[in-house]
């Protein structure tokens, strides 16, 4: 699955080096929807951690391999959506960047920053 972390670091990578730019409120509005995207996330993830422990598959060797196959799926589901989420903020990011809004950095910005620096 395509999280889209690849392009959200290349249009960050574009934004701090100018290739990238946008009006402040083209950005801040495609930021706030960024960030409503990941905001949705949350709960899913939260929910999704459910899955990397399950019962009622009984004792036999293939029921257990049943339940592990279903956990690992809960795994790798939790992953995709934490993906999907990190790959939202970035963009969000981006955009505030190439607007001027906000400054390059080395860490990963918060959401409460770029919420903020986007007037949400």
């Amino acid at each position: 699955m395509n999280t889209g972390e690849a392009s959200a670091s290349e249009l960050y990578r574009q934004a701090v080096g100018g290739a990238f730019r946008l009006e402040v409120d083209t950005a801040r509005k495609c930021a706030a929807n960024f960030l409503r995207f990941a905001d949705a996330l949350d709960p899913q993830i939260a929910h999704s951690h459910g899955t990397h422990t399950l019962t009622g598959f009984g004792d036999f060797d293939s029921a257990r391999q049943l339940r592990r196959g279903f956990e690992d799926k809960g795994r790798d589901l939790t992953e995709a959506l934490t993906a999907l989420r990190d790959s939202a903020v970035e963009m969000a990011a981006a955009h505030l960047l190439a607007a001027g809004l906000i400054r390059a950095t080395d860490e990963t910005n918060s959401r409460t920053l770029l919420a903020a620096t986007a007037g949400l």
